[in-house]
């Protein structure tokens, strides 16, 4: 696995989330993406990923594209690399 997180102004957050439709389309890569309101007007966002491949993967097959029409945005992801330790309950 490898993580990344972004903090950024509410409205630029949903815009970035929304063309690059990660709730609506996810990428197979993504394992799972969890955001909630900082308080400040900013969400954090926290993605996890399959592999760090699959991290630049999706920056050519997605993040690119938005990047060459609509210019760099002003708060990037930063890489966290992979996790030291992971829980995840499993439903039975």
């Amino acid at each position: 696995m490898f993580v990344e997180t972004i903090t950024a102004p509410e409205d630029e957050w949903h815009s970035w989330m929304a063309r690059l439709r990660m709730l609506t389309d996810p990428p197979d890569a993504l394992v799972s993406t969890i955001a909630w309101h900082s308080g400040d007007g900013t969400i954090t966002c926290v993605n996890v990923w399959d592999t760090p491949d699959a991290v630049g993967d999706f920056y050519m097959e997605r993040v690119r594209t938005v990047i060459e029409a609509d210019g760099e945005p002003a708060n990037k992801p930063e890489r966290r690399g992979e996790p030291a330790a992971v829980y995840v309950r499993q439903e039975s």
